[in-house]
């Protein structure tokens, strides 16, 4: 594998180059925002190539599909192969359960399903019916305690133990009842994808040798969002017989300590891995000086974290300063940002270039309104989004009953029957429906009850079709146009989501020839949040400003810079909590490559009027020289409630 080095290395600035080239032995590279991340971590790959090292013997682990799918797309220009092993936590963790997860002798096999949230809500629902102790609980409540515990590795009850919880013993029944049907029905939640992995590589030596052997380089992307799951996990994967661990991150971008992130596993990386080699990228080669001094002076306002400063890789020509807009209500605040689109779109800017961003959901409504009225397209980012609902497996009571409910013609009496005619015979639900002689013997229940029977039996066969055929036979079996509402509530939202899914697995079946359904669902299945912006889409960006990170757009609107928003209410009275909001609003800014705008209310309409309100104390912190102000109020009559387009 003679693979020149000249191209990988072109365009690297001094410390870049360190990053890139260093080989052997555990190395931080401490990358600021905008200073080349995503090309450090790529071309290092690509030098690792280079220098003799086979592309399966790369492991590269990061967050998000789409960081993954950037990985591999640019070391494949590099050096014409990309590793196969690049993907998010939870994908390369699902492949290795795939190949090993029988070794844990808990009756689950290499064709477990993977359980969404509504999987995961569903099952819960059944376990609380059969413990009414727990009435009052619910489903959201006890995966939320549940996940906490996995991505702690502790056990719910020893959670409850340490917070003193009420009703314990119930709710501990419940989680055990939870665990132990996943088991049955051959299935895995999120968090069970890394922790039963982190259990293969702890229990079973030999299956932890082979992957220290195997995997000769980690590179793990985004450090400092660990959670203790994920920093146990990598631990257990890096072989100390060399410590070949390669991390970047940036403790200033540290936004969710809410889903479990610990802070400390970046802070902590040279006491972890003795003779670290660090490296700092201060280069930003996104944002001009003005919005870089904004946000440098806005978080060295934190204690906690690696000192650096950003300065610009590139000087700006006649960079604009950064907007601070005071308005008089937060309709005012959705009327500037609207005008102001409107102005940059008319000169020549697409709508694609352009977020609006926010600290909570429900800051949205007033600012949709406002862009309806000015006819500006948008779409909304944020939460978890998958592409449907297939899944063959005949242990899965929940998606049996899904498949019910979307086909229509089986109600819940009928499939209780045939589900008690199933446990006596000793088989699942569904291995019954496929049985042959099921129409004979069920033929007084309807032709509705055999034709469901009979679409079973197709289904039960769609896992031996290419993933193209499979998911495409998907799309003719149901009756969408009836069934299939979504949670906007729109039948044609489904069939978007589902000619989408039959897009990407004729490109997937491509470019994995070797794979199946379930290895095609397991990819769909772990799509969320960031993943699902469409950059190519003209229209204004909304998010939460979690939502954010890892994106940046020319042109940046922050609405809501006020007490109570940003910081958060809930954070007010704890100081690392005070640091972790700035450092979300640090995040906002430094997504901005042209103009940033920070936007804040003197007044908010409230279900029992107007409130008002006060500035964010991140606005005292803030360098006035590089920034121009602006007050803007308009008694603008009251917007209609309209029905949102979203595009």
């Amino acid at each position: 594998m003679n693979i020149p080095t000249d191209d990988i290395l072109k365009n690297l600035t001094e410390d870049q180059l360190s990053a890139v080239t260093h080989l052997d032995g555990p190395m931080l590279v401490v990358a600021g925002a905008g200073s080349g991340k995503t090309r450090v971590v790529t071309r290092r790959i690509a030098y690792l190539i280079s220098q003799r090292i086979w592309p399966s013997q790369i492991l590269a682990m990061t967050f998000t599909n789409r960081a993954a799918r950037e990985m591999q797309e640019r070391i494949g220009r590099l050096v014409g192969e990309a590793p196969r092993n690049v993907g998010t936590f939870h994908s390369c963790c699902a492949r290795f359960l795939r190949q090993y997860i029988e070794a844990l002798d808990d009756g689950r096999t290499k064709d477990y399903i993977i359980f969404d949230t509504d999987d995961q809500k569903a099952l819960l629902k059944q376990c609380l019916n059969d413990h009414p102790a727990t009435t009052g609980l619910s489903p959201g409540f006890i995966a939320e305690l549940i996940s906490r515990a996995k991505s702690s590795c502790l056990t719910p009850q020893e959670i409850m133990t340490q917070e003193a919880w009420d009703n314990a013993e119930a709710i501990h029944e419940v989680c055990q009842a939870y665990e132990n049907r996943l088991r049955t029905q051959n299935a895995v939640d999120f968090d069970d994808l890394l922790l039963l992995v982190a259990r293969l590589l702890r229990e079973r030596p030999a299956i932890r040798e082979i992957i220290h052997n195997h995997f000769r380089y980690l590179l793990v992307d985004e450090y400092q969002d660990t959670n203790h799951l994920q920093y146990e996990l990598l631990k257990l994967l890096v072989n100390p017989a060399n410590n070949n661990i390669h991390a970047t991150g940036d403790p200033d971008q540290c936004i969710y300590s809410w889903r479990g992130a610990d802070y400390s596993n970046i802070m902590n990386f040279e006491k972890d891995f003795p003779n670290a080699v660090i490296v700092r990228l201060e280069k930003n080669f996104r944002s001009s000086e003005h919005i870089l001094n904004v946000a440098s002076t806005l978080i060295s306002n934190n204690l906690n974290r690696i000192d650096k400063t950003l300065v610009p890789a590139v000087p700006t020509e006649n960079p604009q300063k950064v907007r601070l807009v005071t308005v008089g209500s937060d309709r005012d605040e959705g009327l500037w940002i609207a005008r102001r689109i409107r102005t940059l779109y008319l000169n020549g800017n697409p709508y694609r270039t352009m977020a609006v961003f926010y600290r909570t959901n429900r800051q949205s409504r007033t600012l949709e309104e406002a862009l309806v009225r000015a006819s500006i397209p948008y779409q909304i980012i944020g939460g978890l989004r998958f592409y449907a609902r297939l899944k063959v497996n005949p242990a899965d009571r929940i998606s049996l009953e899904r498949v019910a409910a979307y086909r229509g013609g089986v109600g819940p009496k009928t499939l209780a029957a045939i589900e008690q005619c199933a446990r006596e015979q000793g088989m699942a639900a569904f291995t019954l429906l496929c049985q042959h002689d099921f129409a004979q013997r069920w033929k007084k229940k309807g032709a509705k009850v055999l034709d469901f029977a009979n679409w079973c039996r197709q289904l039960n066969d769609l896992p031996c079709a290419p993933v193209g055929h499979a998911v495409a036979a998907v799309h003719d079996f149901a009756d969408f146009t009836h069934h299939a509402y979504d949670r906007d509530g729109t039948p044609e939202a489904r069939l978007e989501n589902l000619q989408e899914m039959l897009t990407n697995a004729v490109h997937y079946e491509r470019d994995h020839e070797e794979a199946g359904l379930n290895e095609f669902l397991q990819e769909v299945a772990l799509v969320a949040d960031v993943d699902a912006h469409d950059p190519d889409r003209d229209t204004v960006v909304l998010m939460t400003l979690h939502c954010a990170k890892g994106l940046e757009f020319p042109y940046v609107f922050i609405a809501g810079v006020e007490e109570d928003f940003l910081p958060h209410a809930n954070t007010i009275a704890d100081p690392d909590q005070i640091e972790e909001e700035r450092r979300l609003f640090f995040v906002g800014i430094t997504r901005g490559r042209e103009e940033v705008a920070l936007l804040n209310a003197r007044a908010r309409a409230n279900w029992d009027g107007d409130w008002s309100r006060q500035p964010s104390r991140f606005i005292r912190e803030l360098p006035m020289e590089d920034i121009v102000r602006t007050d803007f109020n308009l008694n603008n009559p009251t917007l209609p409630r309209s029905t949102f387009r979203r595009w």
